[in-house]
């Protein structure tokens, strides 16, 4: 985590070359080290009574991840995703900027060799809008799905 996204974009295009395996190849290892330290972190804080209770109830083992470790998971991975998900934009603008002649990132380039500052602030509010179209209209919607259990308990009153 603590290696800059610019040092993968430079790896990856003398790995891969121009192309869209840099941009690719770069989200993922930028983001990823992100989210499996909040899955480990949300496996880790699991309130060991549950663990407990389920061995004294001897319950599947099925029903401990889908009840008991997924829903806490969860509750860390969504604010893992949703920086991620920031972080993989930034990264992959960064990446086309840098590696491809399509995309976001090429679109800036070229106003930014054109010196058209209404097309670069176009790109800029194109991606501030895609990203937030794409955490407002597909992962709230699954957290509010998955963590349903959440709602149940703040409409009952309980905090």
């Amino acid at each position: 985590m603590g290696v800059p996204p610019i040092s993968w974009i430079v790896l990856a295009l003398l790995w891969f070359g121009m192309g869209g395996a840099t941009p690719v190849f770069t989200v993922v290892v930028t983001t990823l080290p992100l989210t499996f330290a909040a899955a480990v972190q949300g496996t880790r804080t699991l309130d060991r009574r549950f663990l407990d209770m389920s061995m004294v109830f001897n319950v599947p083992l099925t029903m401990k991840l889908w009840d008991f470790y997924l829903p806490h998971i969860l509750s860390y991975l969504f604010p893992a995703w949703i920086t991620a998900l920031g972080m993989a934009w930034k990264v992959t603008i960064m990446a086309e900027l840098l590696a491809s002649n399509e995309g976001i990132g090429a679109g800036m380039a070229l106003a930014r060799v054109n010196l058209e500052t209404a097309t670069a602030m176009g790109w800029i509010m194109a991606t501030v809008i895609l990203l937030l179209g794409f955490e407002y209209l597909f992962l709230e919607p699954l957290k509010r799905h998955l963590e349903s259990w959440r709602q149940d308990e703040t409409s009952l009153g309980m905090k």
